[in-house]
């Protein structure tokens, strides 16, 4: 019996170390369920897109995110994606602790990052259980621009269209009705 309680115990213990942050919102949840904790979304260029940004600590306590940024992402109110953003300073200090990159390896797969990981540089896909994830790590004038995307294949795609359209719109100027 001691046995099966230890056995129990340990599995409790690791599977709560790998588990995923909980983002307070599932995908296609209204933006005023969190409201009131976290403030408005704020508007973006489109008018049908609006975020609401977030310290990962004040989301998932118990994740170790320090230094990253939560980005809520609606379409028309509705939660579309989840961006969490490492913010690095001149030095990319925040970068260089590799906390966003072992968050991803240990919640959505591993994946080969070299003899050195401070020094990858790329991006990782992940399809899990119709989640689409997109970890991603670039460097732009010497500074590290890494994160993490998480949507659904449904509103991957209608996040999509709408910046293919605003593309679209900034080569061609915008269609006439």
């Amino acid at each position: 019996m001691k046995k099966i309680i230890l056995i129990l115990f340990i599995s409790l213990i690791s599977i709560s170390a790998n588990a995923a942050c909980k983002f307070d919102l599932d995908f296609g949840d209204d933006a005023s369920k969190v409201a009131d904790k976290y403030g408005p979304p704020m508007k973006e260029m489109f008018e049908e897109l609006s975020f609401i940004p977030v310290a990962a600590d004040d989301v998932c306590p118990n994740q170790n995110l320090k230094d990253i940024a939560i980005e809520y992402r609606f379409l028309n109110e509705k939660l579309a994606a989840i961006n969490l953003i490492v913010l690095n300073d001149e030095k990319n200090s925040a970068s260089e602790k590799l906390t966003l990159m072992k968050y991803t390896k240990r919640v959505y797969g591993d994946f080969d990052t070299g003899q050195n990981p401070k020094a990858y540089v790329g991006f990782e896909v992940f399809e899990k259980n119709n989640y689409y994830v997109v970890y991603q790590k670039l460097v732009e004038d010497k500074m590290i621009n890494e994160q993490l995307y998480i949507s659904t294949d449904e509103y991957d795609q209608l996040l999509g269209e709408i910046y293919n359209k605003a593309e679209e719109e900034m080569d061609t100027g915008p269609k006439e009705n």
